[in-house]
């Protein structure tokens, strides 16, 4: 090879050299963001510290969350948050204070219950109970009987716990006079259990915006009203 080739076969390649090493210290573009939505999460069950109070709520539907997208911490999630608590929520739609069977537990296909429900809330070992429901036992027979009976209950199992009691909600058209009714045998039992009564009274009454696309469960604006007011009734 001649000198003037060699020199250029030198030349060529430092170039080639220079190139590569741009490349690799030519700063990389960041990577791209995932694409598609993740899927959606109900809300976290556990809302204050590791050493907050832990609360447990019984009840249906609406307790719940049902129709909405945080079905499953409902509610209960919402008013953890406003209180501080760690909160555990086994409520399960379609239950009610009155037996479903005559023992009181659980079917193999759900509670029928509050009472059914009851031995999931005390192997929690909660510092609080909260009952919230009813409205689902308007056409179950016995149901005084049933709510001083679970009532009695909690207080034998969980002496030593905080139990709140809301009164029965129902939607935007206007109470049954059978839920009325109903909520003053719910506040007798509750109060003679020792529990902090809490009257909410109608709160979605004449209030379609709070409810959701079934006509019938609260929306989450509605489930945010129910532990706003919670929170307001509650002593600190």
């Amino acid at each position: 090879m001649s000198r003037r080739a060699k020199t250029t076969a030198a030349v060529l390649a430092a170039v080639a050299l220079a190139a590569i090493a741009a490349l690799l210290l030519w700063p990389r573009p960041p990577a791209p963001e995932p694409s598609g939505n993740p899927t959606a999460t109900t809300a976290p069950t556990s809302a204050g510290s590791d050493d907050a109070p832990l609360a447990v709520f019984i009840g249906d539907s609406y307790t719940v969350g049902t129709a909405t997208p945080i079905s499953g911490a409902g509610f209960p999630a919402m008013l953890g948050e406003l209180r501080g608590w760690r909160v555990e929520n086994p409520a399960i739609a379609g239950t009610g204070y009155s037996t479903g069977r005559a023992d009181g537990t659980c079917a193999s296909s759900g509670c029928q219950s509050y009472i059914g429900v009851l031995p999931r809330a005390v192997d929690a070992d909660p510092d609080i109970l909260v009952v919230s429901g009813g409205r689902n036992d308007l056409q179950r027979a016995h149901v005084e009987e049933a709510v001083t009976t679970f009532y009695a209950t909690v207080r034998r199992q969980l002496p030593d716990a905080r139990l709140i009691v809301t009164s029965p909600l129902w939607d935007d058209s206007p109470t049954p006079d059978a839920l009325l009714a109903l909520r003053e045998h719910v506040a007798a039992a509750a109060e003679n259990a020792g529990a902090e009564y809490l009257d909410l009274g109608d709160l979605f009454l004449d209030r379609p915006d709070l409810i959701a696309y079934d006509d019938l469960h609260p929306n989450e604006e509605g489930l945010a009203l129910i532990a706003e007011r919670i929170d307001e009734l509650l002593a600190r």
